[in-house]
């Protein structure tokens, strides 16, 4: 296995760890970010028949990840904006479709496209200290990676209307009682926590769980024109340059 600056990587008993591992910048995704994590999903992951469980998740036990850069993104051209809402989608979606049980273990403050990355998981276990934001409306932006295709379908659409509308930080009992995680246990647990969850699917048969992760997944409504206005809504309010003063007013006030 090759090594990855902003990623860690390891393989355990048929288990693929991947830790997000970008702390000079709380975990932040850029496009250096998101190029490996593509890297990784081709080298690694789809060339790997021995993996049977994929568990995503962060080297910090505060961040799993701030979502995109804000650096990153003020310097962004506004025509490029729809580019990269395309390339996150199709990213995301090939984590959604792998054959192979995804786990995300959140630890810390998960926010926007970290939620997105999250969203693609078949079951999500969080830490006691996890805390889930999607916040791009207090930007003056629309979620960019397909949350507001997906999250409609953890929590309903009541919910993530008042979770992308306010910006509102939830936190994981929160997450827990409406439906946006599995699981909640103590930090210190967690990786032994999805360890006994994973460990349980090896002793089944990977073929019996890819074919049903195929069925469930063709009895998830997925609307292409919904992801679609999605890439045209964040270029749109990207293009009227509202994000940028905003997260250029918010740079020149933390520093």
């Amino acid at each position: 296995m090759a090594d990855y600056k902003f990623w860690l990587i390891k393989i355990e008993d048929g288990i693929f760890w991947l830790y997000l591992n970008n702390p000079n910048k709380k975990n932040a995704f850029d496009i250096t970010v998101i190029d490996e994590l593509e890297q990784i999903l081709e080298d690694e992951i789809k060339q790997n028949s021995n993996i049977r469980v994929l568990v995503l998740t962060t080297s910090l036990d505060d961040i799993f990840t701030v979502g995109l850069d804000i650096k990153w993104l003020v310097t962004l051209e506004e025509s490029k904006a729809g580019a990269m809402t395309r390339k996150l989608q199709k990213l995301f979606t090939e984590f959604e479709d792998l054959p192979i049980p995804v786990i995300a273990a959140v630890k810390g403050l998960n926010l926007t496209a970290g939620v997105e990355l999250m969203l693609c998981a078949d079951i999500i276990i969080a830490a006691d200290n996890a805390k889930f934001g999607q916040v791009e409306t207090k930007w003056g932006m629309t979620p960019a990676a397909g949350a507001t295709q997906r999250l409609i379908r953890l929590v309903g659409p009541m919910k993530a209307k008042e979770l992308i509308y306010t910006s509102r930080i939830v936190n994981a009992p929160e997450a827990l009682n409406i439906g946006l995680i599995n699981e909640l246990v103590p930090l210190a647990e967690l990786e032994i926590k999805v360890k006994e969850l994973a460990r349980m699917m090896l002793n089944n048969s990977s073929r019996a769980i890819t074919l049903s992760k195929q069925l469930i997944q063709k009895g998830i409504y997925t609307n292409s024109e919904g992801f679609q206005m999605e890439v045209e809504a964040f270029q749109e309010r990207f293009s009227s340059g509202v994000p940028k003063r905003k997260l250029k007013e918010f740079l020149e006030r933390s520093h």
